[in-house]
């Protein structure tokens, strides 16, 4: 296999890939963004690397999970100065038994990139997991994780568990575990865990929030 380096590309086999710049300068700044807001481009800045990672979906009271946010990354030319709009996805909110739980929010930089969040439990099957959201404007878009649903077999000791982000995920419970009772995904973009069942009243957790990190170079 033929591998030459040429600028921002890497031919393979006579076959151009783009790839990012192989020097994209000094490093000016990392901005981690959790609320909605505008970001301002640094002075002595010219292009820009983003993260976006949307909020993780809502779980449902009965075991069943919330999808992980999806995810995006890449990098882009700017002006110094430039003001970009933020915006970061919440988390998808729990319900109680057999419920939809909410859709976690899509998180974007602008027109440039964006990722949508996680499905809540149950909004894409009956008694199921969220599906995970998608990235979509970078050189990398991926799926966020599906989180489980409930099953019957095998006894109760099954371990739910939410879809994890590109972060990472929430952890998981045990049905009728009486001593689990934190459900919200903890990672940012993770789905939440479904709820341990212990009745109708139990409530899912919310998903974790969606988030953007920017880092800024000459």
């Amino acid at each position: 296999m033929a591998v030459t380096l040429s600028g921002s590309a890497v031919n393979i086999n006579g076959t151009n890939v783009t790839t990012y710049p192989n020097d994209a300068g000094t490093i000016v700044s990392v901005t981690m963004i959790t609320s909605s807001g505008y970001y301002t481009v640094p002075s002595n800045s010219k292009m820009v690397l983003v993260q976006v990672v949307g909020g993780g979906g809502g779980s449902a009271g009965y075991c069943e999970s919330g999808g992980g946010g999806g995810y995006a990354e890449g990098a882009y030319t700017v002006s110094p100065g430039q003001s970009v709009y933020v915006t970061v996805g919440g988390g998808g909110g729990g319900v109680g038994y057999y419920g939809a739980g909410g859709q976690g929010g899509t998180s974007s930089f602008g027109g440039y990139i964006s990722a949508t969040g996680g499905y809540g439990a149950n909004q894409n099957y009956s008694h199921g997991g969220g599906h995970g959201g998608v990235g979509s404007g970078g050189q990398v878009n991926t799926h966020g994780g599906s989180g489980t649903g409930h099953a019957n077999g095998g006894s109760h000791s099954q371990a739910g568990q939410g879809g994890a982000s590109f972060f990472g995920g929430c952890g998981y419970v045990q049905r009728h575990n009486p001593n689990a009772s934190n459900y919200a995904g903890h990672c940012p973009g993770s789905g939440a865990v479904g709820g341990n069942a212990q009745g109708d009243g139990t409530t899912g957790g919310y998903g974790g929030g969606g988030l953007v990190i920017v880092t800024a170079y000459t």
